[in-house]
């Protein structure tokens, strides 16, 4: 029995902000007046051959925007990217290096492989940390409809679609919320792009000492 979910009969009367409190602070969220103790665990699973990094963009940045507007609240517990290494270039693979994700090695050939691979490691994610903690799905591919909607409403997790933009509606409605994927990098800066520091100024000396004939 879970005794912050224990509820008498008369609790039933209460408003759905205080149940939304309840929930949120479960899941590790603080209210103004009372310090968070932990925070939830957050797992994010990338098809990254259904959602590609965008060409001239940096892997390392899209990582970092993933990061940037879901880890908030909540601590890393995983970032993985099911790939074929031999399709992506090897600056991609680099880059996925450098940003410090966790990437497994799927070989095209094998019919929906990369596919199962992320479903049996989001299995054990939600299996290890359970209801309290989040997770981003980055793909668009129907075949996970089954796997999000078990989460959400069997073990209720938190589910977040990062999806294509030919997602389906069916799995859209698997997820708590659903962003679309072109939305979050469309706006990152090019590979290599840096901006140039170099301004062009005027500068006027005075009191400089005359000249002297040295004769």
């Amino acid at each position: 029995l879970r005794p912050w979910l224990n509820t008498s009969d008369s609790d039933t009367s209460q408003s759905d902000s205080n149940n939304e409190t309840l929930v949120r602070s479960h899941r590790g969220y603080c209210s103004d007046s009372s310090p968070c103790k932990y925070l939830p665990p957050i797992g994010v699973f990338w098809d990254i051959e259904n959602c590609q990094i965008p060409r001239g963009r940096s892997a390392v940045a899209v990582a970092q925007a993933i990061r940037d507007k879901f880890f908030d609240g909540y601590r890393e517990a995983e970032f993985l990217v099911v790939c074929d290494v031999k399709k992506e270039t090897s600056q991609v693979i680099q880059e996925l290096n450098d940003a410090q994700v966790n990437m497994i090695h799927v070989g095209s050939q094998c019919k929906n492989a990369a596919d199962e691979k992320l479903r049996q490691s989001i299995r054990r994610f939600a299996d290890i940390h359970g209801s309290m903690a989040a997770i981003v799905l980055i793909s668009g591919d129907i075949n996970f409809a089954p796997d999000l909607c078990d989460l959400r409403h069997r073990k209720k997790i938190h589910v977040i679609l990062v999806h294509s933009d030919s997602c389906s509606e069916s799995l859209i409605l698997c997820a708590n919320q659903h962003f679309r994927f072109s939305s979050i990098v469309s706006n990152l800066p090019f590979r290599g792009e840096v901006k140039s520091v170099y301004q062009p100024a005027e500068m006027r000396v005075s009191a400089l000492p005359l000249a002297h004939d040295p004769a």
